[in-house]
């Protein structure tokens, strides 16, 4: 297949979509990406209650391979990464204990930065609810929520959480069939803003416990605003036992479980609950993103490459090779 006259449609502006996205555009390739959100990024962003913001998804990334290390320079050139450096500790049983030595990387003044640096230059169409994918002789036809035609696109890729995915895909057998064997976990995020600092004696701690997995003093990053602002995160098994609790009383849930815990806490002048119902997943693929050559159709996402950012950066860039290298004609899917 030559790509030189395809269209590639991109169903997710998350960090898999967009790295995708960011890749083949730069190889020549005609690229849209469609998301039903304001704006791009997925659980790479920052949540914003008037002066308040807060990283409720992904807290921070952490770079090891050589190909995402080239952008994360450019990234910081731009002004767009940089590097925390808050103390982050383990906590379980009990028992503080620094946390391994890595170097930490977050947006700039939030994570939502991180993806709307990837998303510039792009053609990405927010506020954009695909509906459904359908072949239709010589591509893929896409539709929005009110059956309004979005265009025909010779390559499709939906970069989505793996349940989502697996909606759009079912005249896709091969990549449908290596969808339903994968599992996300859910999240409940909980931010708050206390009226003094906290003195917990660390800026970031991942907890084991029957509640949380992760405390963070959000305003700790570099270029938040200075106010004593945290994050909380619920582990899986609570989140998916609480997946119908109600916001606020998620909040209020997850501020007493620190106030069990640290004792010193106050209650916060401003609280808000936010639930991730696709928050982690591992499914690690061979080649980094599930992709079927004959019909130019695929997957991708953090969860084909055992979670987190730099997981979901290269699963993006694992989809946009497998979309370069296909050479055969694509072949009209079986009803």
């Amino acid at each position: 297949m030559a790509l030189g006259n395809r269209q590639v449609g991109i169903i997710g502006a998350g960090l898999s979509g967009l790295m995708a996205g960011r890749i083949l555009q730069d190889r020549g390739v005609k690229v849209t990406l469609f998301d039903k959100a304001r704006r791009p990024g997925g659980r790479a962003n920052t949540r914003e209650h008037g002066s308040y913001r807060f990283d409720h998804g992904a807290q921070f990334f952490t770079v090891r391979d050589s190909r995402i290390r080239g952008y994360l320079d450019s990234w910081i050139r731009a002004g767009a990464v940089a590097e925390w450096t808050g103390s982050l500790v383990r906590i379980k049983g009990g028992v503080l204990d620094p946390a391994a030595n890595a170097v930490r990387y977050v947006g700039v003044p939030g994570m939502i930065n991180l993806p709307s640096t990837l998303a510039e230059g792009l053609d990405v169409r927010m506020n954009t609810r695909v509906k459904r994918l359908h072949f239709e002789d010589p591509g893929w036809a896409l539709w929005d929520a009110d059956d309004l035609d979005l265009g025909r696109f010779d390559v499709v890729l939906v970069a989505l959480p793996s349940a989502q995915a697996a909606e759009f895909l079912a005249h896709a057998p091969k990549v449908h069939a290596l969808l339903q064997d994968v599992e996300m976990a859910p999240c409940w995020a909980g931010m708050y803003v206390f009226e003094s600092p906290l003195a917990l004696g660390f800026d970031g701690a991942f907890l084991t416990g029957e509640t949380l997995s992760w405390v963070a003093r959000n305003s700790s990053k570099p270029g938040r605003p200075r106010v004593e602002s945290w994050i909380v995160h619920a582990n899986p098994e609570w989140s998916h036992a609480n997946l119908g609790m109600d916001q606020d009383q998620a909040a209020t849930t997850l501020l007493r479980e620190l106030q069990a815990i640290f004792g010193s806490v106050s209650d916060p002048v401003f609280q808000r609950g936010h639930r991730w119902a696709y928050a982690s997943g591992s499914y690690p693929t061979p080649r980094g993103a599930i992709f079927d050559a004959d019909l130019g159709v695929g997957a991708c996402g953090d969860w084909c490459m055992g979670g987190r950012i730099e997981g979901a950066l290269l699963s993006g860039a694992a989809a946009a090779d497998h979309i370069l290298a296909a050479q055969a004609t694509f072949q009209t899917p079986r009803e």
